[in-house]
């Protein structure tokens, strides 16, 4: 009877070995804020999103254009990751895209589209004080079927944001749009917001709703 018990208390020993392994840095220990921004490039403010560029890889659907994922382990660095995962099913598989730096803060910009290529984007910027604590997550910038958004990010932490709705040459069908293209975008709205305040915030296309909707933290000049 023993060996009928053996195996899964083995087992689930191991995976909880292989577990708490994981979890650690390179030198053996529980990873720390600075391990977790050095998992960033750093850039420099201003910073810019590239329109054209995102606007190509939503027509240009490529399996083989793989974003770098950020290890599991620094998960815990950003809040809106698991906000995220009570929302939506399917698996978050973040990309580190860029850190920055100010005289008072911290921040990390990384792209949580929901999808195995780099063609779908929904790009979100976390501020933290110089010690590390998480002061506020916001959604700056992004690629769907619908819309484009597209931001640039000052030196004092506030982004200037726009978008545009999307016209295809043909409708749009998940799965099935290869050789469709883009005709036009249509600009849809523009916002400045302040980065330092504010709650985590994960819609792509809250840019076009009225402005009466929108929080206090937030200037709307709507197309």
């Amino acid at each position: 009877m023993k060996s009928i018990f053996l195996i899964p208390v083995f087992f689930f020993a191991s995976v909880g070995l292989f577990a708490t392994a994981a979890s650690l840095n390179d030198n053996g220990n529980e990873p720390t804020f600075q391990d977790f921004l050095a998992q960033f490039p750093k850039a420099g403010l201003p910073y810019a999103f590239n329109m054209e560029e995102m606007q190509t890889q939503l027509e240009q659907h490529d399996a083989s254009l793989k974003g770098k994922r950020l290890d599991w382990q620094y998960y815990q660095f950003l809040p809106m990751i698991e906000e995220s995962a009570r929302h939506n099913r399917m698996p978050v598989y973040p990309e580190a895209v860029a850190a920055f730096e100010t005289n008072d803060y911290h921040a990390v910009l990384y792209n949580t589209g929901r999808a195995f290529t780099k063609n779908l984007k929904s790009y979100h910027i976390s501020i933290f004080d110089k010690a590390g604590n998480h002061i506020a997550t916001h959604f700056v910038a992004g690629a769907n079927p619908n819309t484009i958004t597209t931001a640039v990010i000052d030196a004092t932490l506030h982004a200037t944001v726009h978008v545009y709705r999307v016209n295809w040459a043909t409708e749009y069908q998940r799965g099935a749009n290869d050789g469709n293209s883009i005709i036009s975008l249509a600009p849809a709205g523009k916002q400045t917001v302040t980065l330092t305040v504010g709650n985590m915030v994960e819609q792509v296309s809250w840019a076009v709703q009225e402005p009466a909707t929108r929080s206090n933290n937030l200037t709307a000049d709507a197309k």
